[in-house]
């Protein structure tokens, strides 16, 4: 036994450090549960602005821990009242949490939302870059190093990204401004590789049950629409009946090698004159080279990975 420690009497411990920490806390959540201003003139406190839909993470963690994931209850809380303040900065129409990717130096949490009413850049784009609000740029994205940081949002994709994100593996660092270096040549920063990675998760994952949703009759778009059946109601499938894979669909279009949902228009080279038999002759073949994926695919139909092993 020490003989020194027995015979202590005075303890002197240093919290100043400590202390300092949890001042930053508490200022640091103060911001994200703190309501509007008041007024200068009249002192009164307005009203919040209402916000969109945004997802229950409280009720939505409960099903997480059946699968082992989770980020405890005090993340998921505060996850959840930043999301609610940015549905109210951004004014989302509505705002989900779509996951988190680790990164060397921190890590990135995403949210996904729909924004209307969005300024456009006016930067140049390409003739095939996808509007927001379609394709593989249907959804916004923000993203956060954690809980209680500030959410950054994500730029739009251009099909070159998405080519290129095909091609190359890279570790994510958490920093959006970095630049990538690789070969093939990548153009774009980190944020823009995050962006086409989210993109691509997101169009190959995202499943619903089968017989929820229905193909849009006559729609050159292949837009899907909620399945109502003339007679009756849905029958919901049990359980044990969801174990079978060909219970799961697949929600959305597949993207196709031009880094895009939708196969554009062919043109005729400058000089040439394409009558209707040749204009369908150059789109079938298109379409055999880049086929659409049918529809609400079922998740048996799915290729199979080949995982190539490298020494």
């Amino acid at each position: 036994m020490d003989l020194g420690q027995f015979m202590k009497i005075k303890d002197d411990r240093d919290y100043h450090q400590l202390v300092k920490d949890l001042d930053n806390y508490t200022g640091t959540m103060q911001k994200v549960f703190q309501g509007p201003p008041p007024d200068e003139d009249s002192g009164e406190v307005p009203e919040a602005a209402p916000v969109g839909y945004v997802a229950d993470l409280l009720a939505y963690s409960k099903v997480w821990q059946w699968a082992g994931i989770g980020f405890g209850e005090q993340e998921t809380y505060r996850l959840q009242k930043s999301l609610k303040k940015l549905s109210g900065k951004v004014a989302a129409t509505s705002l989900n949490f779509f996951g988190k990717i680790t990164g060397t130096e921190c890590d990135y949490y995403i949210a996904e939302g729909v924004v209307e009413g969005e300024e456009e850049n006016e930067e140049e784009k390409e003739a095939d870059f996808e509007p927001k609000g379609t394709g593989v740029n249907k959804y916004t994205y923000f993203v956060a190093s954690n809980s209680l940081a500030e959410w950054t949002k994500l730029p739009d994709l251009s099909p070159k990204q998405v080519q290129a994100s095909r091609c190359i593996k890279v570790l994510f660092s958490g920093n959006l401004e970095k630049q990538i270096f690789t070969n093939p040549y990548f153009e774009g920063q980190e944020k823009h590789y995050l962006r086409a990675q989210i993109a691509r998760i997101c169009h190959s994952t995202t499943l619903i049950p089968k017989g929820m949703m229905r193909p849009v009759e006559d729609d050159a778009n292949r837009e899907i629409e909620e399945n109502t059946p003339e007679d009756g109601d849905i029958v919901m499938p049990s359980t044990s009946a969801m174990n079978d894979l060909k219970m799961w669909v697949h929600s959305t279009k597949n993207i196709l090698k031009n880094g895009t949902t939708i196969l554009k228009t062919p043109e005729a080279p400058e000089g040439e004159d394409w009558d209707e038999d040749r204009l369908n002759a150059e789109l079938k073949k298109m379409m055999d080279s880049d086929p659409y994926a049918p529809l609400l695919s079922p998740v048996c139909d799915d290729k199979k990975i080949s995982v190539s092993k490298t020494l």
